[in-house]
């Protein structure tokens, strides 16, 4: 006969080994869920070059090809890092400019340009290039992020999913990178006005020809043009503010 000491003692000890047991049955299928999976962090196919390939000084005017596998603002240049930022230009009028994106192209040719660019820019055969590197550095940590998964932990199961384009609720290393992004940004765009965003490049030059010598340059930003005007001086950027709104321009406003 057991006594109820004796009784408890082995009761508690039967409860101890059916748990490690559940444990370890759960921690063999945590491990193949890993296995199968290949890790907790899967990448997406993204060509990015390397740190080192930032490292230069890149301003020319050369001669572009127009590809009809680019579109919008982007060009294709194989002396240049992928993903980058590129300021493009009319050789004989460097005051109004584009602001485009480096990607790859597979095609055999060193400088491709869209068609949109072309008609936009008025060139001919030339076309002037300045490379961005601060700029181009953000662009690459944006498209590097992109690569990552993320990995949502519950008490039973590991889910994995793919980053898409909104990263809200990233790691906090990944939110100082946006915080020096905006402190970028507001250096970058010092001393501009945002007159307007337009639907296609055609409507953005059309609406700004009047205004044309304010030194304009356009931006492709959330799939519209962003028209800027600038930089101008502290004093200078009220009146020139004035001047866009007397003359109908009521979206014009000091940016960021």
């Amino acid at each position: 006969m057991i006594n109820l000491s004796n009784f408890i003692k082995l009761l508690l000890l039967l409860t101890f080994l059916s748990c490690s047991v559940t444990n370890n049955s759960e921690k063999k299928t945590l491990d193949k869920t890993i296995n199968d999976e290949g890790g907790y962090f899967k990448k997406k196919n993204i060509q990015i070059s390397s740190l080192d390939s930032y490292e230069i000084d890149f301003k020319v005017s050369e001669k572009y090809y127009e590809s009809n596998e680019l579109y919008g603002m982007s060009i294709s240049h194989k002396l240049l890092p992928i993903p980058s930022v590129v300021k493009v230009a009319n050789p004989n009028n460097l005051k109004s400019y584009l602001i485009v994106r480096n990607s790859y192209s597979d095609e055999n040719k060193r400088l491709l340009v869209s068609s949109e660019i072309v008609e936009l820019l008025d060139v001919n055969s030339n076309i002037y290039i300045e490379f961005l590197k601060e700029e181009s550095l953000i662009l690459r940590k944006v498209d590097e992020s992109k690569e990552l998964s993320k990995v949502k932990l519950d008490s039973t199961t590991i889910s994995f999913e793919t980053l898409e384009s909104d990263q809200d609720g990233l790691s906090s290393e990944l939110n100082y990178e946006k915080i020096e992004e905006i402190e970028l940004k507001k250096k970058k765009y010092e001393g501009l006005i945002l007159i307007d965003k337009y639907d296609n490049l055609t409507s953005a030059k059309l609406k700004t020809n009047k205004i044309k010598n304010l030194g304009l340059f356009f931006e492709d930003i959330d799939d519209q043009i962003a028209v800027f005007s600038g930089p101008f001086k502290n004093n200078d950027i009220n009146l020139k503010l004035d001047f866009l709104l007397r003359n109908g321009y009521q979206n014009a406003q000091t940016y960021p």
